[in-house]
């Protein structure tokens, strides 16, 4: 057993009789603390991995959208590149001297 408290002598070693905080732990009360700041800490744990479970789920969603958006730059630079080299065969036909078919 653990005694925590005051122990107060006075003269002949006779204890006076007061009030006194005294905590008395036994096997079992120790069991139940060491119980309880084990399960305290666990859920400490378990809060904080599902933390960074969800900032990982953040991160990974924000990852896939910048793939897409720097896919759609590109697609877009390649249509952006198809209609100049369109407009510029125009204008070459035209100093050239050549004219539009109609049907």
């Amino acid at each position: 057993m653990i005694f925590i408290g005051k122990k107060k002598y006075y003269q002949s070693n006779i204890k006076q009789r007061t009030i006194a905080s005294r905590i008395l732990l036994g096997p079992n009360s120790v069991r139940v603390v060491v119980i309880v700041l084990i399960a305290a800490f666990s859920l400490f744990y378990l809060s904080q991995s599902s933390q960074s479970a969800t900032r990982n789920y953040i991160v990974s969603d924000l990852e896939e959208q910048k793939k897409e958006s720097v896919a759609e730059k590109e697609r877009l630079e390649v249509e952006a590149n198809r209609l100049k080299a369109l407009s510029i065969i125009q204008e070459k036909a035209a100093e050239s001297g050549m004219e539009q078919v109609s049907e």
